[in-house]
């Protein structure tokens, strides 16, 4: 039998241009927490925006396990859209 190679799967940092770094201590050690930088509101920054449209992908998948939550998700994100639409007026 031949053995098989373990491979290190390393996470990658977030970009520091949109994230700030925090430690947060923890009863077992400390912790590094990334938080985003708010964007320049006067440029349009496409790469953050579809980053948060991803994380809103997954965490509905998660979330969308009933009817009753995935009818009040669809509400969410259809006021969302509405509001989008409101923004280049």
């Amino acid at each position: 039998m031949a053995k098989k190679n373990k491979v290190d799967v390393k996470k990658k940092k977030p970009a520091s241009q949109w994230y700030d770094k925090a430690t947060v201590k923890v009863k077992l050690g400390e912790v590094d927490v990334y938080v985003k930088k708010p964007t320049n509101v006067y440029s349009p920054d496409y790469a953050l925006i579809d980053e948060t449209i991803e994380d809103i992908k997954k965490s509905s998948r998660k979330v969308c396990t009933l009817d009753y939550a995935t009818n009040n998700v669809y509400v969410i994100l259809q006021d969302a859209l509405k509001k989008v639409r409101l923004a280049e007026k």
